[in-house]
């Protein structure tokens, strides 16, 4: 039996020993790694479901602009910061029914004056240009005259004569809004930016 000289068999052994340190070292970090990468997906979708919740339409009140089961993104943020503009596409909670939400759109802002007439809106006296409304509500149930407050605004469906909205249950609190339409998702064919009129 062959004698090895101690130099030649130390480094072989030190080697194993290095081996056997450095693998729970790799194997730590790697766990490291993937708890991290969970808790900032958790934290992305949590912050995306807080500040940009999605929504599915049920109804027919916005046609021919929006339909059953389409899906928009809707912006919270902007509710924080400064509020929905006319022609805003909103959702909101329904004053009349609870855990109902719906989705219409801003025609008044705080502090104005709206008198609808043979279905035709007036802020302020000047009659509104409504390019996404197809056919107006003519029947006196919808004519009116609102004075909103300070934290109102006076919202209305695009589908004039079949939506429950401001003609029925008066200007809504800025506090039952939930956020503002910005993105429809689904179907495909419909994805992309939810515009707002110039008015």
């Amino acid at each position: 039996m062959e004698n090895w000289p101690a130099s030649e068999v130390q480094p072989q052994e030190t080697a194993q020993y290095a081996d056997l340190e450095e693998k729970p070292v790799h194997m730590t970090s790697w766990l490291k790694e993937l708890i991290q990468l969970v808790l900032i997906v958790v934290l992305v979708r949590v912050a995306m479901d807080t500040f940009l919740p999605r929504y599915v339409v049920d109804g027919a009140s916005m046609e021919p602009n929006f339909h059953t089961s389409e899906r928009v993104i809707v912006d919270r943020i902007s509710m924080l910061v400064s509020g929905p503009s006319r022609g805003d596409v909103i959702v909101l909670d329904s004053p009349t029914t609870p855990d109902e939400l719906l989705i219409k759109r801003v025609i008044g802002l705080p502090n104005e004056t709206i008198v609808i007439r043979s279905g035709r809106v007036f802020v302020d006296g000047t009659e509104l240009d409504e390019p996404y409304v197809l056919s107006y509500c003519t029947s006196r149930s919808c004519d009116g005259e609102w004075q909103l407050g300070s934290d109102e605004y006076f919202v209305l469906g695009d589908n004039r004569s079949r939506s429950l909205d401001s003609h029925s249950f008066g200007p809504v609190k800025r506090s039952t809004i939930k956020g503002i339409a910005r993105v429809s998702y689904w179907p495909l064919y419909d994805m992309g930016l939810i515009d707002k009129p110039d008015y």
